[in-house]
């Protein structure tokens, strides 16, 4: 049986459990110790038929999840994408919940170059089943389309995430842990919270509202992409807690910018909403050396205030 999940049921499904694992982001350490005992995880695999099918990972198993995201007893052999239960990935030392970090805002200077295009976006929203969706390729192409000076000013602030340029994928490709990382403080920052600590729930909903798919093993790889002793060149001030299953924010700033975004063209991709965006690359910082960035995004309304995601990504 065709199994028909769309993004926007899982991103609820994780809604719904980090709401019930955790009642506030702004607890203390203490009273959120007992998050371990409520962890819940969700995530994509495979089925014998070769369809993707949403999961919940449970006592080490993969259960299908139907329509209506309740637990079947079909049972994923082998699965791919299970989280590791050594999720210690470097320091297991615990953040004590301090202050928000001081916010750095995004460029709010942003030139619309689109307007010359005769074509104007998909008012409708994703509606196709998984089994449907084809997301395109950085190389795929389609007609120019304008887009208005809000969503051109969301896309090019969702492509200046400080470091987004380190690493590209297509979305046949796992999301690179360390663009993820950086993804994840950018997020954080605009729940505009009083804390540097945040439930888990809320870094993997932010993370799946952002890529519009779960970034498979993040908690397990985070600290090898931030610790002190790790080999990424810029490592992100993000932390993960496995002792009570919280990120904490271990700078006293978010990130500077390190580059800057001037979106050429967009292109429209078709089948779920999906669009190309070419742009040309301005470095603020040393380490960034690319000069154009191709990405494909989605319309989507995993993130409300957002209203896409980035589904590719080729820096050049």
């Amino acid at each position: 049986m065709m199994k028909k999940i769309s993004a926007l049921f899982l991103c609820v499904c994780l809604l719904a459990s980090c709401f019930a694992a955790c009642s506030s982001d702004t607890e203390t350490a203490d009273t959120a110790g007992g998050l371990e005992e409520g962890i819940v995880e969700y995530g994509f695999e495979q089925d014998e038929n070769g369809n993707t099918v949403a999961v919940v990972y449970e006592d080490g198993k993969a259960y299908v999840l139907d329509a209506e995201g309740n637990k079947t007893d079909e049972v994923i052999e082998n699965p791919k994408n299970m989280p590791s239960e050594d999720s210690n990935s470097g320091s297991d030392e615990e953040y004590e919940p301090g202050t928000s970090p001081s916010r750095v805002p995004d460029r709010d200077d942003v030139g619309n170059n689109t307007g010359n295009a005769k074509g104007t976006t998909n008012s409708e929203l994703t509606t196709l089943p998984m089994d449907e969706d084809k997301v395109p390729t950085t190389s795929d192409s389609g007609k120019t389309v304008e887009f208005s000076d809000k969503d051109v000013k969301t896309v090019t602030n969702m492509l200046e995430v400080p470091y987004l340029y380190t690493a590209s994928y297509e979305s046949n490709q796992n999301v690179p842990i360390e663009i993820a990382t950086h993804v994840a403080c950018w997020m954080l920052q605009r729940e505009d919270l009083d804390t540097n600590n945040f439930a888990s729930g809320t870094v993997v909903i932010d993370l799946f509202n952002y890529f519009a798919r779960t970034v498979v093993s993040f908690k397990t790889k985070c600290n090898s992409c931030t610790s002190d002793d790790t080999d990424v060149a810029n490592p992100a001030p993000i932390k993960y807690n496995s002792s009570n299953d919280t990120f904490t924010v271990t700078g006293s700033s978010y990130e500077e910018p390190t580059h800057t975004v001037n979106i050429k063209e967009i292109q429209d991709l078709g089948n779920n909403n999906y669009y190309k965006v070419i742009a040309d690359v301005n470095s603020k910082d040393s380490s960034c050396k690319v000069s154009t960035v191709v990405a494909v995004i989605q319309k989507n309304k995993l993130d409300t205030s957002l209203g896409f995601s980035v589904k590719a990504l080729k820096w050049s």
